[in-house]
């Protein structure tokens, strides 16, 4: 686990398989006995001869006769600047923008350049960042040269990786890290799984895949009922179509084969006519061979004919050579002529014999001729007919088989639907849910999913046991880093709370110590870091701004070591408790000259504080009319928003600082101004904070807001310091002055703290007619005494109310700067003017439609206004929403009569949740811990006159309201211990401490013979619920 201090954000980073469902973030807070008992410890091993003691017995060296010029120091600059590099011990007092700082950035520049190890220390982290970041602007330094031990305030040093010991030691650390980080990574996967199957667990909780499949089933089939009543219908009319053209088709089968039979007489005689002409052909071709036959054997004996003659033609004795040859022709064309002569009577006999077959067969033919009605084309057709009218009724009778079978088991598909159990609608919803989520695939995953994460558990306690190890490995490393880093460093800047913690810190050893504004620093814990320089120490700071914060019983001790050493600032120690003392002090070298505000702010920081001191650097100048220097935003005449919550005898907190701030923040932040916000009471600072958390939730460089302590040190170019005095009950601003002991005092320096922080501008909200009655010698007087001067912008015209035309002494136009701030202010809250009782029911019941989840509402007083609001109010209550209402008690005089009080039964018939307080003055409306209603009205009380209804939206404002009022904790009365009785109303004392009163009647007669009382108090019990 890592913890980085950014700005007012303290960062923890944890390892991302770390499971986080119900984390807590444990702070370790060291007690003050330790802290003391470490600063004792260190006192008592300082030497003898340490610069502690000449600072303990006031032997400051005297500042530097004759320091040296340096560009751009004043002739006091310059001597604080040598008594950082002369040896001994010194005092610088440096108010407010006088350069102390820059002072300090050069001489620890030059010191480190002149080879002298340096500790720069300091009461705050913002004072030892500021310092530290002059000196990295000013020269390159090499790496390790400058060390910042602890947690940086600035983001400009708490991300240099040159100067934040953090990171000097990640840089060291980085294989170590990257093992950790890899073992980290596959923890994380496992985690993803387990957090992947708890998620589908959870998901799939109570659904049974069995049972799902057996309803779906059950409804599918019940649902296909219709359905299959109508398959079996269609199915039915299809067979009976089949049926009725099987028959038709029995019947063109009929008729063709009618039509066949009727040719068969035809085919007959065709037949036998076909075969005559077949036997003819026949006996034509056979006399045909007979005649070639003939014609064959007289070519051939004519052919031997002529070769005789061929061969005779020759002389004697040619024929004698050739006498077997000639021999043989003349027996060859003998017999070749006998065979042709026979060859030609029988083809002259055939020819006679056809054609007495050809008479013959005509003669037939001519007979079989009349028989012959269709000819072989009618009759292919009539056949051709038949075969077609049979393969239809083939496909027919093929086609009614099947439906034949689809019947049957449509018929029997439908029996069995039909006696299947009928899914109920509970049944229904079930599985319309389960489909809608998508269960049944995703329980499939998850059996994967399971098994997936059981073989991945057998290795996790190995892999957790393994980054344990390199965890432990990275701590000790990291230790012994730090330590060779802080040793190494030529210039170590840390606080005094981290320096006397630290043993590595402590043994420095130094050759300067300077601490800077050491006024915020108790004696002990500087007397121990001056003991660790060897020759030089500078103690830098403002004694006339705020001291060491100290808490806890001490703060009551009367012992008068306990005073001197723990309630003085190490220039009371030195006889310097106001301005001349300083002057006069030959060891304490003073600024005087401010170059950060303008004159109006410088004289009203030295009427209330530096008594003339400080001067005007050659920059400064005067603003321009159009840019006021000091404005004052007047609350007066805003009735609730502008009044006081008191959360102790002296401190509270107000709506209207919280809205005001949230306005002027964003407007100079538009405008590329970095605005500080400073309150004198932590619940203001808390309230602003939650409404600055709505506007700038994304934002990486929120808007600074807190009490004074927390910018001791800082500058801004705007400053808005809200006084969260109301004109009412003077608080702890309003007494803030020399005269008023202690708390006045006090009060005074935390003023002078918040005026003297900005560059350019300072905003005061607080009410004007406080400021011009305050009492001489006070800071408030200090104000009115600018008069004119000062810029004042009427809050109540901001809202869009008009001016109180009672009051003349307080401006009525807004100017340009006010305009540009109510420009802004819309953007904010929507403000509503009611005019009349109509308007007000239809703008008040319109919020109330949209509430959701809760409704809390604070009205003093029921009246009959309460009839035509209630119903609104129950509509809300009847869609779920909680509703908690508070009014006054019957003690108040208005609220006591007998009309009020049946309001507030015909109330509490509808809102069991009413609850009555004793003066309760709160205006107040919240819905869905989002929406807040602010104004004037009462919202159960209105009548017939103008009022405003202001609208501000964001949930961490709503719940911090709620917190402050405690709305969780007393919207549900106790029963009274004694009685038993729930009718208890809620007070509170004088502190601020809540407690119950019972006030049901006991049966007998109290004084005056009026029923008596219970009267038991009950102490209010702290909220413990947990938040919507």
């Amino acid at each position: 686990m890592d913890v980085i201090y950014d700005g007012r954000r303290l960062r923890v980073r944890v390892a991302e398989f770390v499971d986080l469902t119900d984390a807590h973030l444990w702070r370790q807070r060291q007690s003050a006995a330790y802290l003391l008992s470490q600063l004792r410890d260190g006192l008592r091993a300082i030497g003898d001869t340490s610069l502690a003691h000449d600072l303990v017995a006031g032997r400051l060296a005297a500042a530097p006769p004759d320091p040296p010029k340096t560009a751009g120091f004043s002739p006091a600059q310059r001597q604080a600047y040598a008594s950082c590099l002369a040896p001994g011990v010194r005092l610088v007092w440096g108010p407010p923008g006088t350069g102390k700082t820059w002072v300090l950035s050069e001489a620890i520049s030059d010191l480190a350049a002149a080879g002298k190890r340096v500790l720069l220390v300091s009461a705050t982290n913002v004072a030892v960042d500021n310092a530290l970041l002059g000196v990295l602007r000013h020269r390159k330094r090499r790496l390790g040269e400058l060390v910042r031990v602890g947690a940086p305030h600035l983001r400009a040093i708490a991300a240099d990786p040159q100067v934040s010991l953090t990171h000097l030691v990640r840089s060291r650390l980085i294989a170590v890290e990257h093992r950790r980080d890899n073992f980290a990574q596959q923890l994380l996967a496992l985690r993803r799984l387990s957090d992947d199957l708890i998620a589908a667990e959870a998901t799939l909780a109570g659904f049974d895949p069995a049972e799902h499949t057996r309803l779906r089933t059950l409804i599918t089939t019940t649902d296909e009922i219709p359905h299959l009543t109508a398959v079996l219908d269609q199915v039915n009319r299809g067979h009976k179509a089949c049926q009725v053209e099987l028959t038709r088709a029995d019947e063109l089968i009929a008729t063709a084969e009618a039509a066949v039979a009727d040719t068969a007489d035809t085919v007959h005689a065709l037949g036998r006519i076909a075969d005559l002409n077949r036997d003819w052909t026949n006996a034509q071709a056979a006399a045909d061979q007979i005649g070639i036959t003939a014609m064959t054997a007289r070519a051939e004996a004519d052919r031997l004919t002529a070769e005789l003659r061929a061969a005779m033609a020759g002389t004697r004795l040619q024929r004698w050579r050739n006498r077997s040859t000639i021999t043989a022709l003349e027996t060859s064309a003998h017999n070749q002529r006998d065979l042709a002569e026979e060859a030609e009577r029988r083809d002259r006999h055939n020819r006679q014999l056809l054609d007495r077959v050809r008479i013959s067969t005509d003669d037939q033919i001519a007979e079989l001729r009349p028989r012959v009605r269709y000819t072989d084309e009618q009759i292919s057709q009539r056949h051709a007919g038949l075969a077609r009218a049979r393969a239809y009724r083939r496909t027919i009778a093929d086609q009614k088989t099947g439906l034949d079978q689809r019947l049957r088991a449509a018929q029997t598909e439908l029996n069995a639907a039909e006696a299947t159990p009928r899914p109920t609608a509970g049944e229904r919803a079930s599985v319309e849910r389960a489909d809608r989520d998508d269960l049944p695939r995703r329980h499939e995953q998850l059996l994967i999913m399971r098994a997936e994460a059981a073989t991945a558990e057998t290795g996790r306690q190995h892999l957790e046991q393994q980054y344990a190890d390199v965890q432990d490995e990275f701590d000790r490393l990291r230790r012994d880093a730090e330590t060779e880093l802080i040793k190494q460093a030529t210039v170590v800047a840390t606080t005094l709370a981290r320096m006397r913690t630290s043993k590595t810190l402590l043994d420095g050893p130094y050759d300067a110590v300077l601490i800077d504004e050491v006024g915020a620093a108790t004696l002990p814990e500087v007397l121990l870091a001056v003991s660790r320089a060897r020759t030089t120490a500078v103690l830098l700071g403002d004694f006339l701004q705020l001291g060491a914060v100290i808490t806890g019983p001490i703060t009551k001790s009367k012992d008068p070591d306990v005073r001197r050493w723990l309630f003085r600032d190490v220039f009371a120690l030195t006889g310097i408790t106001v301005a001349a003392d300083a002057r006069a002090h030959p060891g304490c070298t003073t600024l005087d000259i401010q170059h950060r505000f303008g004159p109006q702010i410088m004289g009203l920081a030295n009427t209330i504080a530096y008594d003339g001191q400080l001067t005007a650097g050659d920059e400064i100048r005067d603003h321009d009319p159009d840019d006021p220097e000091i404005v004052l935003i007047d609350t007066d005449g805003i009735d609730d928003l502008a009044e006081v919550r008191p959360t102790g005898p002296r401190t509270g907190w107000w709506p209207i600082g919280v809205l005001i701030a949230r306005v002027l923040a964003d407007y100079h932040r538009g405008q590329g101004e970095d605005v500080g916000i400073i309150t004198p009471y932590r619940h203001q600072a808390e309230a602003t904070l939650e409404a600055f958390r709505d506007r700038e939730h994304d934002d990486n460089n929120p808007t600074d807001v807190g009490t004074a302590h927390r910018f001791q040190g800082r500058q801004f170019d705007i400053v808005v310091f809200d006084l969260v005095e109301d004109g009412t009950l003077p608080r702890w601003m309003a007494a803030a002055g020399p005269h008023d002991g202690a708390f006045g005092r006090e009060g005074m320096r935390l003023f002078t703290v918040a005026v003297t922080r900005t560059r350019h501008r300072l905003y005061l909200i607080g009410s004007r007619n406080l400021i011009i009655d305050a009492a001489p010698g006070t800071a408030l007087a200090a104000i009115a005494a600018l008069g004119n001067t000062m810029r004042t912008v009427p809050a109540r015209l901001l809202l869009g109310l008009p001016p109180d035309p009672r009051d003349t002494r307080r401006q009525t136009s807004l100017g340009a700067v006010g305009q540009d701030l109510a420009d802004i202010l819309a953007q904010h809250v929507r403000i509503t003017a009611i005019q009349d009782e109509r308007q007000f029911y239809e703008t008040f019941a319109g919020y109330l439609q949209s509430a959701q989840h809760s409704l809390w509402i604070w009205a003093a007083w029921t009246t009959n206004r309460l009839k035509k609001i209630l119903p609104a109010i129950a509509d809300a209550a009847s869609r779920g929403v909680k509703t908690v209402v508070f009014v006054r008690d019957p003690s108040d005089q208005t609220q006591g009569t007998p009309a009020s009080q049946q309001h507030v039964t015909a109330l509490r018939t509808v809102v069991p949740a009413t609850v009555e307080v004793f003066k309760l003055h709160q205006k107040i409306i919240v819905i869905d811990e989002r929406i807040v209603l602010f104004g004037s009205l009462n919202a159960l009380s209105q009548s017939n006159s103008r009022e405003v209804m202001l609208v501000m939206e964001g949930e961490h404002f709503a719940r911090k309201l709620l917190d402050h009022e405690q709305a969780r904790a007393i919207a549900v009365p106790p029963r009274c211990g004694a009685c038993g009785s729930t009718t208890l109303v809620l007070h509170r004392t004088v502190r601020q401490d809540w407690f119950w009163r019972c006030y049901a009647p006991t049966g007998a007669v109290g004084p005056k013979g009026r029923p008596a009382r219970c009267r038991q108090e009950t102490p209010l019990k702290p909220d413990r619920g947990t938040r919507r």
